[in-house]
């Protein structure tokens, strides 16, 4: 039987996981780390992760065409409280092989182990959007906020004192129609001008966010973009808004015009 204990115990990531350091984007003293992966899931390895260095547990900003709220039953809940959150191997091993393949419950997850505070999405999906309210193993209320429009979000997170997120977007968030909204494998796009308003340094949300992050997990998701390349093209245009080479090159950092937007003074 093959042994399932680590072998090399500086490998903890999960597979296919590219890991990118970055400085902090308003340049204070401090590093950040970017985590790109095919399966949203593992955003929960890299939350865990982040988690350890941090005093409290920021807010989770993500954008996503599905709302990956999923709650843990009686076993998941068993298994999480039994996750050893200072080894970055369960973590991996749990977010690849316990977490549910579809991607729907590693929020909610998250948040039930006080990884992630308040969560933040911003979606097509309609499973409703009104607010709703978790407790998590300690008896700890953590609220859900769902919106259909960026706009929406700034104008009331923007009014919310929050010093910490964690950034999250799945590229499927960049479709219209997709494999999950129709039953014919078809698929279309928001349009170019709309991204460059949401996701360029010129945004205010992104502004907002930038000035907070903690930590930044973008999901390929090929399956629901249209394929890899689909998926990629999205991922190249998030790099050039953002930075100097792409990610996984050593001379990846930010842009010049968000080191100017965001500097500290």
């Amino acid at each position: 039987m093959v042994n399932f204990e680590m072998k090399y115990e500086y490998n903890t990531k999960p597979p296919n996981v590219v890991e990118q350091i970055l400085g902090h984007p308003t340049g204070i003293d401090k590093a950040i780390e970017l985590g790109l992966f095919n399966e949203h899931r593992f955003s929960f390895y890299f939350w865990a992760k982040w988690r350890k260095e941090l005093e409290v547990s920021p807010d989770l900003i993500t954008f996503d065409w599905h709302q990956d709220l999923a709650y843990p039953n009686d076993n998941d809940k068993t298994e999480l409280k039994e996750i050893d959150l200072n080894n970055f191997y369960e973590i991996s091993f749990y977010s690849w092989a316990r977490l549910n393949p579809l991607n729907d419950d590693h929020i909610v997850s998250a948040a039930y182990l006080d990884l992630i505070n308040d969560i933040w999405i911003v979606c097509k999906q309609d499973n409703g959007f009104d607010d709703k309210e978790i407790i998590d193993l300690n008896g700890k209320r953590h609220n859900i906020f769902r919106f259909r429009t960026v706009d929406e979000l700034y104008k009331r997170i923007n009014k919310k004192n929050i010093k910490n997120v964690f950034f999250d977007i799945d590229v499927d968030f960049f479709t219209v129609e997709n494999s999950t909204s129709n039953d014919k494998n078809y698929y279309s796009y928001i349009e170019d001008e709309d991204i460059n308003r949401f996701f360029s340094i010129d945004s205010d949300l992104m502004q907002w966010i930038f000035n907070r992050i903690e930590g930044i997990t973008i999901a390929l998701e090929p399956e629901h973009t249209g394929g890899i390349i689909k998926s990629l093209e999205f991922l190249n245009t998030l790099e050039n808004f953002w930075f100097t080479h792409s990610i996984g090159n050593q001379n990846c950092e930010w842009t010049e015009l968000i080191k100017q937007k965001l500097e500290i003074n």
